[in-house]
Formats: C-alpha cells, sequence, structure tokens
C-alpha cells in the first residue's frame, strides 16, 4: 500500500516542479501512474538536499579522490551492477566518512565515468530520512513513486545530475531504510529500470 507521503509525491509536474510531463511506468505488470494531482506535504526532516553534483571520472592508475578507498561492496557485486546498468565494471570504491560506506562503480573504458553509486546519509529517524527521500526527489525533475520495492520499504525515482555530460537528465532513486537515507545514482538517462533494480537489490540487503 503507497503510504500517505510517497501518495503525496505522485503529482503533476505544475506540483513537483518537473520540466516534462511524467509518463505511466510498468512494473511487473502493473501501471503506477504518476500524474495522480495531490498537495506535497512539507517534509518535517528538516532536511535541506545537497546541491547536485556530478562525479568526474577516475582514469585507470589514478588514485580514488578524497573520501574513497578501493573496495568491493558489501550491498551489491560489480558483476551485478554491470549486469542491470549494462555498462562494465573496472573499478569500485567505497565512500568513506558514512555509516554505512556508500559504494561507487567506474566504467572500465574512457571517459572512465561512474556509472552508479550508492549514498548514504544518517537522519534522526525513519520519518526523518522518509520525508528526505521525498524532498531530494522533488529537487529533481520527474519524480515518480514506486511502492514496495522490498518489504516494507517505497522508494522514489527522480532526474538529476550524476554524469557531467548528460546535464540533470540521469535516473537516480531514493528510499529510507531505519534512520538511513539512501540515494541510488546511475548514469542512464533514457531508462529508469537501472536505477530502480539497483534500489530494489540494495534494499533487500539493508
Amino acid at each position: 500500500m503507497i503510504r500517505a507521503g510517497l501518495a503525496a509525491l505522485l503529482v503533476t509536474c505544475a506540483l513537483a516542479g518537473c520540466t516534462s510531463a511524467p509518463t505511466p511506468e510498468i512494473i511487473n505488470d502493473t501501471t503506477i501512474d504518476s500524474t495522480v494531482t495531490s498537495t506535497v506535504p512539507p517534509s518535517t526532516s528538516g532536511y535541506t538536499p545537497p546541491p547536485a553534483l556530478t562525479v568526474t571520472p577516475l582514469p585507470p592508475g589514478f588514485p580514488p579522490r578524497p573520501g574513497e578507498v578501493e573496495g568491493g561492496c558489501p550491498y551489491i557485486s560489480s558483476l551485478q551492477v554491470q549486469n542491470i546498468v549494462g555498462s562494465h565494471v573496472a573499478r569500485t570504491t567505497m565512500q568513506t566518512g558514512t555509516v554505512p560506506e556508500g559504494c561507487r562503480f567506474y566504467f572500465y573504458a574512457p571517459p572512465y565515468q561512474a556509472i552508479a553509486d550508492i549514498v548514504f546519509s544518517q537522519l534522526d529517524s525513519h520519518t526523518a530520512a522518509y520525508n528526505a527521500a521525498i524532498t531530494l526527489a522533488r529537487a529533481g525533475t520527474d519524480a515518480t513513486g514506486k511502492p514496495s520495492i522490498a518489504p516494507g520499504v517505497d522508494a522514489v525515482l527522480f532526474r538529476t545530475q550524476f554524469f557531467g555530460p548528460d546535464g540533470a537528465r540521469d535516473w537516480a532513486c531514493a528510499f529510507a531504510v531505519g534512520k538511513a537515507l539512501v540515494v541510488v545514482h546511475t548514469d542512464r538517462f533514457d531508462t529508469s529500470f537501472p536505477a530502480l533494480e539497483l534500489a530494489r537489490v540494495i534494499a533487500s540487503k539493508l
């Protein structure tokens, strides 16, 4: 069942600030219409979305940027990521300074861009994390609610910046697990499926 906050997120572009009209998506043979007119309540989390940023490439031989270390991801394998996103993963890094630590996956060939990552933020409560996911999605475009991506976990897809040449068109997925806000970014602007599928896998492991 779609909870009140997520139901409120299924809005028209006039309310959600989208730049183009969202269209219904077919998930498991069920049409979820993202054009339900509703008023999105203000977030009670006190969460301010950080500015959307692009991730610079990581060529072979270059050390990871500050805040990242080489290492495998405990939530999803590189093989799973490349099968879902459709791009070969050459390097995986862990993001230090967060609990849990996030992961980032880099393409094997020029421009060696990040093809996906998982970013965690800790908030004061599950409700705050849930509201933050909604707030973050509304800061992007084409916000579309996705109920029950894992037992007890609802999510929202949206477009934002990730791979620089794509502008603010890349698909991401945000959801809350416990007090953690989890955001999955991809470098795919042509389909939202990889972001949603990565989020499904990761949510089931948390």
